[in-house]
């Protein structure tokens, strides 16, 4: 199968696969680089578009959706359930909202959607269709910040590898997870390309600090590394 993945900011992506593609995580426009919402236009023009939204911090999830996705020819959106309570607002009325809530299975329109737990806010994404499998996992990552104990630290590292030992059973094609330059650890984007089993490794949630994923490489028998630079990228990848 081949995919298409274009990189919007951030942790907002389009995945498009044969019939049908997925934004992710589009965030407020005070966090979008300039040419960002062309970027989104362009890459779902005339597509059935299902956008998913793990949480409702803005730099994960726009209030204005329905504009940003406006041209798809079909919008269906999936949404934590914290958006709803905390943000309202931001609710799409375009198409069909589906709200999930953390560790359950959902079946939508023939897309399965398991989700996970996240360790910050919200929901993460293992989802099923076509034959594709990916996860997405919006903040759910290896947050460990300098100045916490140790026992912290090792709470928050056991959470993480079992969701990522979770995540490689299902045997996701493509896997979207965070690389936070801010931390020592990147935030556990290294751990997760390694136990995932990914045939296809997004780092994430750079903040536009793209130059920090230099040591992301596609290495023979691992996965291969999608590589960005600015809003618009993309790469083909076969899967």
């Amino acid at each position: 199968m081949r995919i298409v993945i274009t990189y919007i900011c951030h942790n907002s992506f389009v995945l498009d696969a044969p019939g049908r593609s997925y934004l992710f995580d589009y965030p407020a426009d005070t966090h979008l680089p300039p040419g960002a919402p062309d970027a989104v236009r362009r890459a779902v023009a005339g597509r059935d578009l299902t956008v998913f939204i793990s949480h409702g911090h803005e730099d994960h999830l726009s209030g204005n959706l329905d504009a940003i996705t406006a041209g798809a020819a079909s919008v269906r959106t999936v949404l934590s359930d914290d958006v709803p309570e905390l943000r309202p607002e931001a609710v799409p009325t375009r198409g069909k909202v589906f709200v999930v809530e953390a560790d359950e299975r959902y079946a939508f329109e023939g897309m399965e959607v398991h989700t996970l737990a996240s360790n910050d806010m919200g929901v993460a994404f293992l989802v099923e269709e076509q034959g594709l499998r990916f996860y997405y996992g919006g903040d759910l990552a290896e947050w460990i910040w300098p100045g916490v104990s140790a026992r912290e630290a090792e709470f928050t590292r056991s959470y993480f590898r079992a969701a990522m030992e979770r995540v490689g059973e299902f045997r996701p094609h493509v896997v979207f997870s965070n690389a936070d330059p801010r931390l020592a650890n990147k935030s556990g984007g290294e751990t997760a390309c390694r136990m995932t089993g990914a045939r296809v490794f997004v780092p994430m949630h750079t903040f536009g600090d793209t130059a920090s994923l230099a040591g992301f490489e596609s290495d023979p028998g691992g996965p291969q590394v999608f590589s960005y630079e600015r809003s618009g990228d993309r790469a083909e990848f076969e899967v």
